[in-house]
C-alpha cells in the first residue's frame, strides 16, 4: 500500500474484488473519517465471518455498528477505567513476574526468541481477566496455539479470500465454516466454546452464592465486571445514528458477556505481543536508548513490584512505546470504515457500503510529518511534541472508536519492559532479524 501511496498520491480508488475501497492519507480527510462525520462511517470493514450486527445476540463491540455498537461501548467503558485497571493490576503484574522468572534461565545461554514468551505473557494475561483463569499458566495453554493458529491459517482459507472479495458469498461461506470448526473443534469454535464455560461457571457461582445470602465481592475481573453491567433488553432498530437517540440500557445479555469475553482474547492477544517484540527488537538495535530507560526503570521501580501509580511516572518508556508504534502499527488493519449513507470526503463523493481504508503505516513514516529520521527510532521525539495534526498518530485508531482496550496494552507492555530490564539487557544476537 505503501508503495501504491507512492505512485497515486493520498487519495486513490482500488477494487477488492466487487468491493469498492478507498485509501487515504490525507489527515484532513481523515479526521473527517473518524471523528467530523463519525455517523457516517460508524461501521467498521464488513468480516467474512461477521454476523447480523444489529440483531445477533452475540455481537461484540469490536463488529457492532450504530446504536448496537454505542450500547455495547458506553456498558464496556468502565471496564477499562483507570480504577479497574487498577484492580487488575496485581494479576497483570503476576504474570509479568512469572515471564522473568521464566526468562532467567535463558539469560545466559544465547539467543532465543522472546516473541513465544511475550505469547505466553499476553495469553496468560488475558486468561486471567477475561475467561476466569486463576493462576499463571505458562506453556501449558492450549488457547496460544488454537489463536496463533486462528490468526495464521483460518484467515488465508481459500473460501476465506473469496467470501472478502465476493460479499455475497458471506452467509454460505460462514455457514460453511462454522459447520466443520464445530465438527472438527477448530480454533474458533473451541475459544468460543472456552468463553462460554467461563461466563456460565461466573453466572452459577454467583447464582450459589446469591442462595446462601453471600453478597458479590469486588469485581475480580472482567467476567465479574461484564455481569454486574446481565439484561434481556434490546436496543430499539430503526432509529437514526444520533446521540440524542440513544436509549443505554442497564445490562449485558449473557451472549453479550461472553461476546466481549471472546474478542477480547483474540484482540488482545496477538498484538500486544507484538507490540512487546517490535519494542525489545528496536531497544536491542539501540542500545543507547535501553540504557536510558533502564537508568529510568531503576530510578522509579526500586521494589520486587512495581505500583499502578508508578506506571505514570516512566515518562521515557511512554516514549518508548510511542515510537514502537509509531514504526509498527500492528492494528493498522482496524483502521478502516464503511460508509453507512451517502457523503463526502474533503470534495470526494463517497457512496454508501465503500470502504474507507486509512493508510497508516505511510502515515507514520511520512517525513513532512516526522521529519528526515522518520524511518529512525528516536524515542526522544515524543519528550516535547509540536502541534502535529490529531492524525498524525494513531496506532489505536481514532475517534469514538478508538480501541478500547488501549490503556490495559500499554500497563502490559509498561509492566513487562520495566521488570524485564529491571534485571536483563535485551541484546541482539547474530540471527536477530532485521525489520
Amino acid at each position: 500500500m505503501k508503495e501504491w501511496t507512492k505512485q497515486y498520491g493520498k487519495v486513490y480508488g482500488i477494487y477488492e474484488g466487487l468491493i469498492k475501497v478507498l485509501v487515504v492519507s490525507d489527515l484532513d480527510m481523515l479526521q473527517e473519517l473518524f471523528i467530523k462525520k463519525f455517523d457516517y462511517f460508524h461501521g467498521r470493514k464488513n468480516l467474512v465471518l461477521q454476523g447480523d450486527v444489529d440483531n445477533d445476540d452475540r455481537v461484540h463491540v469490536f463488529e457492532a455498528r450504530g446504536l448496537r455498537w454505542k450500547r455495547l461501548r458506553a456498558l464496556s467503558n468502565p471496564t477499562f477505567s483507570s480504577s479497574a485497571l487498577k484492580k487488575i493490576h496485581g494479576t497483570v503484574e503476576d504474570s509479568a513476574l512469572e515471564l522473568v522468572r521464566l526468562l532467567s534461565p535463558q539469560a545466559d545461554r544465547g539467543a532465543f526468541n522472546i516473541h513465544v514468551y511475550y505469547q505466553e505473557l499476553t495469553m496468560d494475561i488475558i486468561c486471567r481477566i477475561a475467561l476466569g483463569q486463576r493462576t499463571t499458566n505458562f506453556f501449558n495453554n492450549p488457547l496460544v496455539n488454537f489463536v496463533s493458529n486462528l490468526f495464521m491459517r483460518s484467515m488465508r482459507w481459500p473460501p476465506f479470500l473469496f467470501g472478502h472479495l465476493i460479499p455475497p458469498a458471506r452467509p454460505f461461506i460462514k455457514w460453511t465454516f462454522l459447520k466443520i470448526a464445530r465438527l472438527f473443534g477448530l480454533s474458533g469454535s473451541k475459544i468460543y466454546e472456552i468463553a462460554t464455560d467461563a461466563v456460565h461457571l461466573r453466572l452459577k457461582q454467583r447464582e450459589e452464592d446469591s442462595k446462601r445470602g453471600i453478597e458479590p465481592g469486588e469485581p475480580a475481573d472482567f467476567i465479574d465486571l461484564f455481569i454486574d453491567a446481565v439484561s434481556d433488553e434490546k436496543i430499539e432498530d430503526g432509529s437514526d445514528f444520533s446521540k440524542s437517540e440513544l436509549h443505554i440500557t442497564k445490562r449485558l445479555t449473557t451472549p453479550e458477556i461472553i461476546a466481549q469475553c471472546f474478542v477480547f482474547l483474540l484482540a488482545g492477544f496477538d498484538t500486544t505481543a507484538n507490540s512487546l517484540a517490535y519494542a525489545s527488537y528496536l531497544l536491542a538495535k539501540h542500545p543507547e536508548k535501553q540504557k536510558r530507560l533502564i537508568q529510568e526503570v531503576d530510578e522509579y521501580c526500586k521494589g520486587e513490584t512495581i505500583e499502578y501509580e508508578t506506571l505514570g511516572k516512566l515518562k521515557y518508556m511512554d516514549c518508548v512505546a510511542k515510537e514502537a508504534l509509531r514504526l509498527y502499527p500492528l492494528a493498522a488493519f482496524a483502521s478502516s470504515r464503511t460508509c453507512m449513507k451517502d457523503t463526502t470526503l474533503g470534495d470526494i463523493e463517497i457512496e454508501k457500503e465503500t470502504t474507507v481504508v486509512a493508510d497508516v503505516w505511510t502515515i507514520h513514516r511520512d517525513k513532512t510529518i516526522w521529519g528526515a529520521d522518520a524511518e529512525e527510532f528516536v524515542p526522544e521525539r515524543w519528550e516535547n511534541p509540536s502541534n502535529r495534526h490529531i492524525m498524525s498518530w494513531f496506532p489505536f485508531g481514532a475517534g469514538p472508536r478508538t480501541c478500547i482496550g488501549m490503556r490495559l496494552a500499554y500497563m502490559e507492555e509498561k509492566l513487562a519492559l520495566a521488570h524485564i530490564l529491571k534485571r536483563f539487557e535485551i541484546v541482539a544476537g547474530p540471527e536477530t532479524e532485521a525489520f
